[in-house]
């Protein structure tokens, strides 16, 4: 989390990013927390954390998670995880006359350990960005004032080639 020291003032970006990280302690998984945060106009439109479907069991409830039990890594296995992701669950909270030209920030912690990962869409999150119409993503990269990185929506890892 970015703080402010003495008289400075946190900046826009890392203030959405904290937000952000905020919602990623509402995860209910058990691999990795992740927030996201959709802002259009400097107003905050919606919000979402990485968990299982309302009202459906989640890995915090059981105290497993399937894709840690099959040492499962980024982009394997999501077919196995009950989550559904950050970045979906603040675009379905939203309708895409919303989500045209607003940025989206996301941030991402390590249950184990608090600290921040390296935050990254998966593909099928990063096609869903595209076609909401978001402009940039804001991607928190480490724990300090500007360790983020902004990408814009068309560039991100949409497909991978096998």
């Amino acid at each position: 989390m970015v703080v402010s020291k003495g008289n400075e003032r946190v900046s826009k970006v890392d203030t959405y990013l904290n937000c952000a990280e905020v919602f990623a302690y509402r995860s209910t998984c058990l691999k990795r927390k992740y927030g996201a945060v959709i802002v259009k106009n400097d107003a905050v439109i919606s919000t979402g954390y990485n968990g299982s479907p309302r009202g459906m069991v989640n890995c915090c409830e059981t105290g497993q998670c399937p894709r840690i039990a099959r040492d499962l890594h980024q982009g394997e296995g999501y077919a196995q995880c009950k989550a559904v992701h950050a970045e979906a669950n603040a675009l379905l909270n939203c309708s895409r006359e919303q989500t045209v030209g607003a940025d989206l920030y996301l941030a991402g912690i390590d249950p184990k350990t608090g600290a921040v990962h390296v935050a990254k869409p998966c593909p099928l999150c990063a096609r869903m960005i595209i076609q909401a119409g978001i402009r940039y993503v804001y991607l928190r990269q480490g724990e300090n004032a500007g360790e983020y990185r902004k990408v814009p929506a068309g560039e991100l890892e949409w497909f991978k080639e096998i």
